[in-house]
């Protein structure tokens, strides 16, 4: 058995046969490979206990694997659990993967999913958690790989109720570290994980958001070129009018020393607006002429230049407690408004 592991990787090389309908539906981005180790019409794939197909597909996508063609499918036909699930795992013991792997279903998944809950089973907190998941689907580990290591806990992950609620609890555990130090990581989770009911967690969560002593805002941090800072009422004036917008509006925000606005005189001219939370400053918006929105190359690079000045990237304390608040009452119909990288900065936020 052991000579079949030791075969080069450019012997994997081999035209796939042809793919039944069927294998093509259960396969999907699998088909193909799994068709060149089990011609059609498959019967002998299809015979297999769903944890070695889910085996199968996992081990003829690695490129840098050993195990040759002709190796693997008899590995994956003949070998014992133990010694499949060392070959998925690289080496390392991994009692309780083909388990899991029984409960994956009968559709392959996409080799991205394999690899987040690979990812997933390594970690020992989230391997407990994914012991206990009945029917294991890359939907339902999705709040798992959401959140923080910390809180990938059994207690908590029960009181989570939705994929977006486990985005918002990951960025209140982020920023009340921040506000609060990384000091207190590890007792913060634990306090969480004594939440014995979701609106007890989302309320520890709000709690932890706010400072126990309150502070004036920071100085506005510094932004060199192309940045231009606005320090007095005529210059917001005269940039609401350059770029037709509603600065006016804010002109009390300016003044107390809440948001601090700056012209970008990148390509294309921008308007960039910081605001202070309890959280310290946080890139609130940047906007072309006319409200007109930016490419999102533009945004990465304005958000990289303030990040690099101490500025946080993400939603406002506020806004972020306000969606905590609906959730512990049973609400998640406020969900955060996209999940791409930009639309997670939560841009536009102004007021809050």
């Amino acid at each position: 058995m052991t000579a079949s592991l030791t075969i080069p990787s450019s012997a994997r090389v081999r035209k796939a046969g042809s793919v039944t309908p069927l294998l093509r539906f259960l396969a999907r981005e699998h088909a193909d490979a799994i068709a060149a180790l089990w011609p059609a019409p498959h019967e002998a794939f299809f015979a297999l206990p769903s944890a070695r197909r889910h085996t199968a597909a996992v081990l003829a996508h690695r490129p840098d694997s050993e195990i040759a063609l002709s190796g693997l499918r008899r590995l994956v036909e003949r070998a014992k659990d133990s010694q499949l699930a060392r070959l998925i795992v690289q080496g390392r013991d991994a009692p309780g993967l083909m388990r899991a792997f029984a409960k994956m279903g009968e559709i392959l998944w996409s080799t991205r999913d394999y690899d987040a809950f690979l990812r997933l089973f390594a970690e020992p907190n989230a391997n407990r958690v994914l012991r206990h998941i009945e029917a294991l689907t890359p939907a339902s580990f999705a709040p798992l790989q959401a959140l923080p290591q910390a809180l990938r806990e059994t207690a908590v992950l029960e009181n989570v109720p939705s994929l977006a609620a486990a985005i918002d609890l990951a960025s209140a555990f982020d920023l009340a570290l921040r506000i609060r130090g990384e000091g207190v990581r590890r007792p913060l989770a634990q306090r969480w994980s004594r939440a014995w009911r979701t609106r007890q967690l989302f309320e520890m969560a709000i709690e932890d958001l706010y400072p126990d002593v309150f502070q004036a805002p920071d100085p506005v941090p510094q932004l060199g070129a192309p940045f231009e800072r606005v320090t007095s009422r005529k210059q917001l004036n005269a940039l609401a009018q350059e770029f037709h917008n509603c600065l006016r509006d804010f002109t009390t925000d300016v003044a107390i020393g809440r948001m601090a606005v700056f012209a970008w005189r990148g390509e294309p001219n921008a308007v960039v607006a910081l605001n202070w939370d309890a959280a310290g400053w946080r890139l609130a918006e940047a906007e072309a002429r006319s409200n007109a929105g930016l490419d999102d190359e533009v945004i990465e690079q304005i958000a990289k230049d303030v990040q690099r000045a101490g500025v946080r990237l993400g939603p406002a304390v506020n806004t972020l407690a306000k969606r905590l608040n609906q959730r512990a009452f049973g609400d998640n119909s406020m969900d955060p408004p996209g999940t791409s990288w930009v639309d997670r900065l939560e841009l536009g936020d102004l007021w809050d």
